[in-house]
């Protein structure tokens, strides 16, 4: 039998060696623990700086929601209770920004304030800012927070006056539509306020917008712009029904004058007609005539004497069939 001497020699040798693998085990698993630091980099000072903005918009936007010593608690505590809420914002395109700067982008604290209140009271509701119970002005005040580069002039439009918010059109977490998640899509959307613009794009004839080949917004700004109607804006409006009639646009030498004065819509009617081509006439000789009538009012020359009227079935574009504008003929005929 080996003595007890020996015996205690071999079991402090293996306690030994026990300690050096536990020591090199901690060393590694420090080591990893610092790469993981290094790859995770820091909030930047952007983030910060924005969170900040957005939170001071969400305090001062309504009378409920976080204090200024609210902190901010990250998305992970918000997604442990408001799962479905979370899922339902995931892929869009404020849930694409959040994995910005380093991952610390625009978060549900974003728009909703800083959360620590809410938290440490156990989901009060009234410590975070509720878009539901705001009114337009102050969802607007959040929104704008982040997109008033974008839309300046949206207070002073149409919608904006009349209490048409952001949340009226948009959201955040039950968007029908990817681009500018939209409550519906077009034009269903523009449809449920323009109840009397509906029937007219039900007409014979009309721009393809139920049809989907064109949209509300091609030749409306939503947000706003200088024009009546919220027509988007351009140095010459014609330019709105120009950037697809691109065979009316010109320059050209002999030029009708009322495309330049009046504009397109002094024929036209932009959304639908009962008249093919969207006249505003039935007939083209009285949409002519109202102009070229022997007038003290009007300018344009009248009617020739060799014009017979009453032929009816003559339209003037039969030989005036350049009526847009012509580079080879003063009276438009080619």
């Amino acid at each position: 039998m080996q003595s007890r001497s020996s015996v205690l020699s071999s079991l402090s040798k293996r306690l030994s060696l026990v300690s050096s693998l536990a020591l090199v085990l901690a060393v590694a698993l420090l080591g990893a623990a610092a790469a993981r630091a290094q790859k995770k980099p820091a909030a930047s000072a952007t983030s910060t700086t924005l969170k900040t903005a957005h939170n001071a918009a969400a305090q001062s936007a309504a009378p409920n929601g976080p204090s200024g010593k609210a902190k901010f608690v990250g998305n992970d505590t918000c997604v442990a209770c408001h799962f479905d809420e979370a899922k339902a914002i995931d892929g869009n395109a404020h849930a694409r920004l959040a994995l910005q700067h380093g991952g610390q982008g625009d978060t549900c604290e974003s728009c909703h304030g800083a959360g620590s209140e809410h938290v440490e009271s156990g989901g009060d509701a009234t410590k975070m800012f509720s878009f539901s119970k705001a009114t337009p002005a102050q969802a607007d005040a959040v929104c704008l927070s982040c997109h008033a580069s974008a839309h300046p002039n949206f207070k002073r439009t149409a919608h904006g006056e009349a209490g048409v918010g952001c949340t009226s059109c948009h959201s955040a977490h039950h968007a029908k539509t990817e681009e500018a998640m939209l409550r519906q899509p077009q034009p269903l959307l523009c449809y449920s306020c323009h109840t009397d613009v509906k029937p007219v794009f039900e007409q014979a004839f009309h721009h393809k917008v139920n049809e989907g080949v064109m949209s509300c917004s091609d030749c409306h700004d939503p947000h706003g712009s200088f024009q009546r109607n919220n027509l988007r804006a351009a140095a010459d409006q014609n330019q709105i029904c120009m950037k697809c009639h691109s065979d009316t646009a010109g320059p050209f030498i002999y030029e009708h004058p009322p495309l330049k004065t009046e504009g397109c819509t002094s024929c036209h009617t932009p959304h639908g007609s009962q008249n093919a081509r969207l006249l505003t006439q039935n007939n083209v000789n009285s949409l002519c005539m109202q102009c070229h009538t022997a007038s003290s009012i009007f300018n344009a020359p009248g009617t020739p004497s060799f014009h017979n009227q009453a032929n009816q079935y003559q339209a003037c574009t039969v030989c005036h069939t350049q009526i847009h504008g012509s580079n080879a003929s003063n009276i438009f005929f080619k």
